[in-house]
């Protein structure tokens, strides 16, 4: 398998765990969503072609157990 191959695979593993860890009250901690926004920045060009009502869609049924302190 090429290189590029095994890192596109490797991200898509990466990206598979974490979803399913979001749906693990134990497991969604303040750490975990900063490694999904470390994700989400790395792969921002994916992101921009996204749909961005569904987007939204999305982030309106995420149940934060934690709120962010500013």
């Amino acid at each position: 398998m090429a290189r590029r191959n095994k890192i596109q695979a490797l991200n898509d593993k990466l990206i598979d765990t974490l979803m399913q860890d979001l749906n693990d009250p134990e497991k969604c901690t303040p750490g975990l969503y900063q490694v999904v926004r470390g994700v989400i920045t790395d792969n921002q060009e994916a992101v921009d072609n996204l749909d961005v009502d569904a987007v939204q869609a999305a982030a309106d049924k995420i149940d934060m157990p934690f709120k962010f302190g500013n």
